[in-house]
């Protein structure tokens, strides 16, 4: 067999295998197959950061203290750029595989993208959460006060708890998303390496 792997020329040759090409495998993945489930799963991902976008463009709308303005416009603009790539992705992903594909290609390019889409969220995270803490805890003082940014940076209690909030804030948010992306992707993104292994060990 060549290393093109392609569907055509490719036949089961034992147990495993049978189990990972279930009836009509070949035309169409089944619903349990890895693949759909992080396309569902990035689907569910870009409804909810839309939603949240859209939350932060009615604050940023709404509100007259420019830093939080600021800090919900950058974070938005992360967003943009997340959402955008979650689409991509998402796009990418087909239910239906012509039978002269490389599956074994399809699967590890998926892979690769979805793993660095994953890792270039926590890395430009790390810039953005201190940016999105500070907007926070500036918009959540003015709403519990009804004091204005001039009159909440007028106090010194105010100025000494914004640092210790970040110092606090920014690693929870860090751990926090970063356990969500592996309950939501990497569990899956593991399914799919095992696959790739088994068919590799087939070639």
């Amino acid at each position: 067999m060549d290393t093109t792997n392609n569907w055509q020329s490719w036949q089961p040759k034992d147990d495993d295998l049978e189990n990972l090409l279930q009836p009509g495998f070949a035309n169409r993945l089944q619903p349990h197959h890895p693949l759909l489930k992080l396309k569902r799963n990035l689907y569910i991902n870009t409804v909810w950061g839309i939603l949240i976008t859209v939350v932060y463009c009615i604050i940023i709308i709404r509100t007259s203290i420019w830093p939080v303005q600021l800090a919900l416009g950058i974070t938005s603009v992360f967003n943009i750029v997340i959402l955008v790539q979650a689409i991509q992705l998402y796009r990418s992903i087909r239910t239906n595989i012509s039978s002269t594909d490389s599956v074994l290609d399809i699967m590890k390019n998926h892979h690769r993208e979805i793993s660095a889409w994953c890792s270039m969220q926590h890395k430009l995270a790390l810039w953005v959460y201190p940016v999105a803490a500070t907007g926070g805890y500036i918009y959540g003082g003015a709403l519990s006060s009804g004091k204005s940014f001039e009159e909440l940076f007028a106090e010194p209690v105010f100025l000494w708890a914004l640092p210790v909030t970040l110092v606090v804030l920014v690693p929870v948010s860090h751990f926090a998303a970063k356990w969500l992306t592996r309950k939501t992707f990497g569990v899956h993104l593991d399914m799919l390496k095992s696959t790739i292994r088994t068919l590799e060990g087939l070639v």
